[in-house]
């Protein structure tokens, strides 16, 4: 079953306003969902694009083979000057057999009858051949949907943790607010206040290294996706989305979808068609023909016009003898064919592998996720009892910068493990093969 990502299709936009009132409102920021990142992705890579155009070639080789069946249709004509006529002497006088110029012209219509097989087995190589090239643009595809999910849930994860650094200098410097206002009304050491400063201080860089992580974040970003807004903002969460499918569920259908088996598989019959086609050269070719010829009166003769005729007959081509050239073809091809089926084996081997590393992560993951959704609830209710108990006067600042520390390290684990479990999920969907559905009606 195909997981369908909810978005919303089309390009949204939403106003934020800020300034004094009666202020010239500042620019809209474009929003992006990640169903409409992953459809500008899909239309503007340069990957996807290229793919496109791989099935396409494969489209005109099919013709090229296919071509080789039709009829054949031939116009020809030619000229010829003689520096002299042919002539004679007849009773003293001189009779010309020609003309020094010499016109000809004719159609030709050939088909053909019989060719062992090969033709057919070209035929069903290049139909290969397409299906080969679909199977790579299906690759193409899915790796670009699963680079645009982790960079969008690369870029949500940056954002939070900017958010949490954020709240957690706040903390501090409220911290640092109270030990100044009690240092100088004197129920507070100077310890107490440079201590708080230092607190301060060493969250500043945490919160600078946060958000420089989230532009960068954001220029990969557009860069993947090729957009053309250089400040824009995503609309997405990172939300916990449970899988019901087991470990053997997933790698049987990467077995069965995966493009890069589907490509060796479809590789293996190009083989076997193209062996076949080689053999086919054993036989005649053979072919029908049929033309309408004419060419001008020679000199002399009693025609005073073109004299046009019909001709008809049957070729036949059979290489009795070629050196052992094709039989050297033919047990090549056939060890490429060997060689095929022991990487199809090979790659099957990777593949579950792959998603066997890609189910653990999320696994793992998601473990995380369920142990942390506890501890953020204590580390909250900890900073609170430690916030009280330092206005109070029952706790020191140690022991809420401690308390601010623990919550900050909760909420960012919960956090890492959301983020490492949408992307293990992503992964995992591509490494089985599992096609995104685009929001455009087929």
């Amino acid at each position: 079953m195909k997981r369908i990502i909810v978005g919303i299709v089309g390009l949204g936009w939403m106003a934020w306003a800020g300034g004094a009132s009666g202020a010239e409102e500042a620019p809209a920021r474009p929003v992006f969902t990640l169903r409409e990142c992953i459809d500008l992705g899909l239309k503007q890579a340069a990957a996807a694009r290229n793919a496109d155009r791989d099935e396409q070639i494969a489209g005109t080789r099919i013709g090229q083979v296919r071509a080789q069946v039709l009829p054949e249709l031939k116009a020809k004509g030619g000229y010829t000057r003689l520096d002299e006529a042919a002539a004679f002497e007849f009773d003293g006088a001189r009779v010309e057999m020609g003309l020094e110029d010499n016109y000809s012209a004719g159609v030709e219509v050939s088909q053909l009858l019989y060719s062992g097989g090969s033709v057919r087995s070209a035929l069903k190589a290049a139909t290969l051949y397409r299906e080969v090239a679909q199977a790579r643009v299906r690759q193409a595809k899915n790796d670009l949907v699963r680079d645009i999910r982790t960079a969008f849930n690369d870029i949500l994860l940056e954002d939070e943790q900017v958010k949490v650094q954020a709240a957690s200098l706040a903390q501090l410097e409220d911290l640092l607010a109270q030990a100044e206002s009690r240092h100088r009304q004197q129920t507070a050491s100077e310890f107490d206040v440079l201590t708080a400063r230092v607190r301060v201080a060493n969250a500043r860089p945490l919160l600078i290294h946060a958000r420089k992580q989230a532009e960068l974040a954001r220029a990969r970003f557009r860069s993947l996706v090729q957009l053309e807004a250089e400040d824009f903002e995503l609309a997405g969460e990172l939300a916990f989305e449970k899988s019901e499918r087991s470990l053997e569920e997933w790698q049987a259908l990467g077995l069965e979808q995966r493009p890069e088996l589907v490509e060796q598989r479809k590789f293996l019959g190009m083989w076997a068609a193209d062996i076949r086609a080689e053999r086919g050269g054993y036989l005649p070719q053979i072919r029908a023909f049929a033309g309408y010829d004419g060419t001008n009166p020679e000199s002399g003769s009693a025609r005073e016009s073109w004299e046009w005729g019909w001709r008809a007959g049957v070729t036949a081509e059979w290489d009795l003898f070629d050196g052992a050239l094709r039989r050297n073809r033919i047990r090549e091809k056939s060890l490429e064919l060997a060689k095929a089926g022991e990487t199809l084996a090979d790659s099957e081997r990777q593949v579950a592998l792959e998603i066997q590393s890609h189910y653990l992560d999320q696994q793992q993951a998601a473990e995380t996720v369920s142990a942390s959704r506890d501890t953020v609830e204590l580390a909250e209710k900890s900073l609170e009892i430690a916030r009280t108990r330092y206005e109070n006067g029952l706790a020191t600042n140690l022991d809420f910068t401690d308390a601010n520390l623990s919550l900050s390290i909760a909420r960012l684990t919960r956090l890492q493990a959301l983020h490492d479990h949408l992307n293990a999920l992503a992964r995992l969907e591509q490494a089985s093969g599992e096609e995104y559905e685009t929001g455009e009606t087929p």
